[in-house]
């Protein structure tokens, strides 16, 4: 890389660390995780990505704390996804935890 090019990449990350909407974006996903449910899914197959979609609808509507889903990995020669749900709430963890069992996700 030329010295212009690292330049221009340091002059876009600065750019980026003052944008509010990006702030305000980390600041909303930034809180202590009191519990995380795994869920193994190939979001390459439509049926598991209508159940992944269908996860993280539950969470929206049923979870009192803040959540989120991460991609941890990537299984099985990147066939499928292992996703994390990592919950503010532990007793929304384990109410999501069980919604999923019942569904035999």
């Amino acid at each position: 890389m030329t010295p212009t090019q690292i330049q221009r990449i340091r002059d876009m990350l600065a750019r980026l660390r003052d944008d509010p909407v990006l702030q305000a974006m980390i600041a909303r996903n930034t809180f202590n995780v009191a519990d995380t449910v795994t869920m193994v899914v190939n979001l390459n197959s439509f049926a598991h990505e209508h159940r992944h979609q269908i996860a993280c609808r539950w969470c929206a509507a049923k979870a009192s704390g803040r959540w989120r889903r991460r991609v941890v990995e990537r299984v099985r020669n990147a066939r499928l996804d292992k996703l994390n749900y990592e919950f503010e709430v532990q007793a929304d963890a384990a109410a999501f935890e069980e919604w999923l069992s019942a569904r035999g996700w």
